[in-house]
Formats: structure tokens, sequence, C-alpha cells
């Protein structure tokens, strides 16, 4: 056996002393769970990366953020729908007779980055499971540790059984080149953190309960760009960039086939946000639920305030039978919002 040290692999290293002061430095507590994950994420036997997973709540996200946070090497954060409209606007952008594989934009995208940190990977659309099927390759070819956090195990992504196949590639070089690690079962701590409205960007937000929203009044609306060109108009009830507020009703956001990609952008320009005539939960279609639990996504992701008006107070609305797919996760990130002034007027 030769004297030479095996190299190790990309994943950067952290004392297990210094991530968990980091993430019990305001009082916070790690539970059994938490306090294993940790010893994972900063222990020797990881090379490649993790995908993190585990039930609503337990700190994924927040685990994965200050090991992220604490480490002094160039990174990259991004939520997995950033990463995909990052690829296509990159891949878009190439000119004619000129064209970038998706490797390269991977490439471009990542840059010198030596941590690579996705958060929110769920699968729920076909088009992002075959996109994936070129992304992930290109990940990780790259010298550069993989993070990657999801409310599923990896072999549960993309669960509808009618596509469930097309996910497959993906879940299989997931589980043949990263740890996969389970955060143990216990106690979902959003809601213990909730309900004052004191908190700050998401979580500073209200949830207000306006009785039955009828139509919505005759007024002046606003239009605002989206899509990678800008060319495409979005119809709200109110828009002021310098201010960085956006209201609009439910119709409006979630109503229309507006698209992940959509709301990603508008958090660019707008960091206040105000969702006006939440219909009562059984007239919302399955579409309109999915696309009100991707806008929350998005806004928690990028820790911006939402302020919603319901006709009912949250603990009811929640109730309805047909909820989005992800609803635990959805409800517990709504939890977050205080609890506004009711106004049945």
């Amino acid at each position: 056996m030769s004297g030479r040290r095996r190299e190790r692999g990309p994943w950067p290293q952290l004392r297990e002393t210094t991530l968990t002061a980091a993430l019990e430095s305001d009082g916070k507590v790690l539970d059994t769970g938490q306090r294993a994950t940790v010893q994972l994420l900063t222990g020797r036997r990881i090379t490649r990366g993790v995908y993190l997973h585990g039930g609503v709540g337990r700190g994924k996200t927040w685990l994965g953020a200050e090991f992220f946070n604490a480490l002094e090497v160039p990174k990259l954060r991004l939520h997995m729908h950033a990463l995909l409209g990052q690829v296509n606007q990159v891949v878009a952008s190439a000119q004619a007779g000129q064209p970038i594989g998706i490797d390269h934009a991977v490439a471009r995208i990542v840059g010198d980055a030596r941590m690579v940190f996705i958060d929110e990977f769920h699968v729920h659309d076909v088009g992002d499971a075959m996109l994936l099927r070129r992304v992930l390759p290109g990940l990780l070819s790259l010298d550069a540790g993989l993070l990657l956090t999801s409310n599923y195990p990896a072999d549960e992504l993309l669960p509808d059984p009618l596509f469930h196949h097309t996910m497959v590639p993906v879940i299989e070089m997931i589980q043949s080149a990263l740890t996969e690690w389970q955060i143990p079962d216990g106690v979902d701590y959003r809601p213990l953190n909730a309900g004052d409205g004191r908190g700050s960007g998401f979580a500073s937000g209200s949830w207000t309960v306006t009785g039955s929203p009828g139509p919505t009044a005759a007024g002046t609306f606003a239009r605002v760009p989206v899509g990678f060109s800008g060319t495409r108009q979005l119809e709200v009830a109110f828009a002021d960039p310098e201010a960085s507020a956006l209201e609009a009703t439910f119709g409006q956001l979630c109503g229309t086939p507006v698209s992940v990609q959509d709301f990603l952008g508008l958090t660019q320009t707008y960091s206040r946000w105000r969702l006006l005539a939440v219909p009562h939960p059984e007239e919302i279609d399955v579409q309109a639920f999915q696309r009100f639990a991707f806008l929350v996504d998005v806004l928690v992701d990028a820790d911006l305030r939402l302020d919603v008006e319901a006709p009912l107070p949250l603990r009811d609305w929640a109730r309805a039978a047909r909820l989005p797919r992800d609803a635990d996760r959805f409800l517990s990130r709504l939890s977050l919002l205080g609890v506004g002034r009711t106004n049945t007027a």
C-alpha cells in the first residue's frame, strides 16, 4: 500500500463546535436528531455531498444555511427553481450559431464556488425532472461540495406514478454520488415560533381575516414585467418599485398561469408583498393551490414579508379537504405569519 495520503473529496470541512455555536447563538437548543445531523455535516465521512431530508419544521434549511454561512470558501446558494431558471436563461441567451450546453451553463452559474447549497429540492413537474437529468451531472462534475435539502427521501421525488420513472435517473445519481441523510422525526418548530408577527422577513408578515372576499373593487391596476426578457406583463392591484411594495389579488397571482420563475423574478424588485382576496379553500382549484404553495416557498426562501387577507383564520382555512402537494410544509410555513387585525367591514 502506498504511503501517499488519499485525497478527500470536495466537501468542505467545518468544526462541529463552530456549527453548534452558530446554531445555538440565539438561545435555540438542538434536539437529538438535529445534533446528529450537525455531526454528519461536520464529520469526515462525507466526501462528495449530502442529500438532507426530513419532516416539516425539522430544521433542514436552518441547519443547511448555518453550515453554508459558516464556511469560509467561495460558495453559492440557490432555490432549486432558481437554479433551473438560471440554466434556462443562460441557454436561451446564447447567440445564434453558438449554443451553450447544459453542463457549460451550470459551470457558468456555479463559477468558482466550492460549495453549492440547493434548497427546496422538490420535484412535481415532469419538465423539471427532464431538465435535472442534464443539470445534476453538470453539478456533480464540478469540484464543489453539494448540499441538497428536501422534504422527500430521494426515491420519493416526483411521486406522481405516471411520471415518477422520468425522475429515476436523477434519483440514482443522488443515491450513488451523495450521502442521503434523514433528520430524525421530532418536533415541528415553526408553529412554536410563530404567530406574533414580530419576526423579520417572512415572519414579520400577517394573516388578516377580512370576511368573504367579494368582487375586487374597480380601480386602477398596475402591470409588472415578468419572464426572462421582461416582455410579458402581469396585472396586479398595485406596484411601487421604489418602495419595493407589491399588492395583488389571489386571482392575479395564483388564479392565472404564473410560474415559479415569474415569482422569483418579482422578488428582485419587491420585498413587501400583500395577497388580497384569498377565497374560501373549497373555491380554489388544485392548480391555484399549487401556485400559492410555490409563492410561499419563494417568499420564505427569499425571506420577504407577506401579508395575506383571507375570509377565515388560518387554522380554519387550513382544514380544507383539497390542499396542494406538500401541504404540511406549506401550512407550517404559513403558520409563521402573525395574526392581523380582523376586518369584516
